[in-house]
């Protein structure tokens, strides 16, 4: 299939795409969410209530190299893939919800929950590839912004009911993840750009990384994951211990602005998208990994400040943190070997969580030892080693 489409036609399929990626990945952070209410049932420590986190993001890496080894997403039609992983995603989080009583099945269930879901966002890029030959930094910004609103969606839900139970919260997420399969497999088309079926090649996970353009793109990434999720999981916690000295009436408020945090980062991303289009997805990710490592080296002094200064810069942050992810998936299906786009974009998202893992146990452990003052100051390498990636990139191009 390789025919012109009207820009409505395109525009309508990225709208149904983008929704049905907010409605699978709210079930990503459904049991972060309801860590609050987890850690006091189980009588869970700090270190235990990161491993329903942890477990996800687990999950998720052995997903992608699964899916990438397999070439799962270029051999199999990719909105099969998207619709099967998307429902598979539902079951294995409701059975969350449903047999959980304790953190060790949880922690099985969330794993089951992360591997499905690397059908969900990397295929869903590509997916949104198959619509448009320009402009992708653009389309993607809009679809990862709603990747963001579902992951903070969950939070929304518990600062609105503190007494909303846990279960049903993450029912209602798996619900939503069914309704996004559902969206992707009866209303979304496959795209006029969309490439044939690649063959099976377990070696291409590996060959992608010899263009050095794809290779500085996944550095890039990498710096960027090595910040983003601590700082999505985490920043409450940060919060929090700011909020005893300064504001303890605001502790209340943590599921709210921990939703603010995360909701911040799809002004990023649609914005970040929409600048693009004039100065390229690597400058926009160039800027977002400088504004995000500002962000970070300040924390630590940003500790104890007023509410009335400490929540523009959490909000800032939030929006930058995040405004490069598209940006970097644009990047890699441009520079990716163009019959295993999907594979690319797995994989590349594989590593990128491998390195979330790393840093989502170490800002507890730092914590524990320096404080939550200092410990954001640590993901600053993440960042900064992303910034001078793309600085190369920009002298090959």
């Amino acid at each position: 299939m390789n025919q012109k489409v009207s820009p409505a036609r395109a525009n309508q399929a990225l709208l149904y795409i983008s929704l049905a990626v907010l409605m699978a990945t709210s079930t990503w952070f459904s049991g972060t969410a309801a860590t609050p209410a987890l850690k006091e049932a189980w009588h869970l420590s700090h270190a235990q209530v990161v491993w329903l986190t942890i477990a996800v993001q687990l999950g998720f890496i052995v997903g992608t190299f699964v899916y990438a080894i397999f070439n799962i997403a270029d051999v199999f039609n990719a909105r099969y893939v998207y619709a099967t992983s998307a429902l598979l995603t539902a079951l294995f989080n409701a059975g969350f919800a449903i047999f959980s009583q304790g953190l060790p099945e949880a922690i099985v269930l969330r794993f089951f929950t992360g591997l499905t879901l690397a059908g969900v966002y990397p295929v869903g890029m590509k997916i949104v590839a198959a619509w448009f030959q320009s402009g992708l930094g653009w389309r993607l910004g809009i679809m990862v912004g709603a990747l963001t609103l579902g992951t903070a969606f969950p939070f929304f839900l518990q600062s609105v009911g503190a007494d909303f139970d846990w279960r049903w919260l993450v029912l209602l997420a798996s619900a939503a993840a069914t309704l996004g399969g559902i969206i992707m497999l009866a209303i979304v088309k496959d795209g006029p750009y969309l490439k044939k079926s690649a063959t099976f090649n377990a070696k291409m996970m590996f060959r992608m990384f010899a263009h050095k353009a794809f290779r500085l793109t996944a550095l890039g990434y990498f710096g960027h994951m090595w910040e983003l999720y601590a700082f999505w999981a985490l920043i409450t916690f940060y919060l929090g211990a700011s909020f005893k000295i300064t504001s303890p009436e605001l502790l209340a408020f943590l599921p709210l602005l921990g939703f603010l945090a995360i909701a911040m980062g799809t002004l990023g991303c649609v914005g970040g998208g929409w600048v693009s289009k004039k100065v390229g997805e690597r400058r926009v990710a160039f800027v977002s990994l400088c504004v995000s490592a500002g962000c970070c080296g300040l924390s630590g002094f940003a500790f104890g400040w007023s509410p009335f200064w400490l929540l523009p810069l959490v909000l800032l942050w939030g929006v930058f943190v995040v405004a490069d992810s598209p940006q970097f998936s644009a990047l890699a299906t441009r520079f990716a070997p163009k019959d295993y786009v999907g594979t690319a974009l797995t994989v590349q998202n594989g590593i990128g969580f491998g390195l979330t893992v790393l840093s989502i146990q170490l800002l507890p452990l730092l914590a524990a030892g320096v404080g939550w003052q200092w410990a954001f100051v640590f993901l600053l390498p993440g960042p900064l080693a992303g910034a001078v990636a793309m600085a190369k990139l920009g002298k090959l191009n």
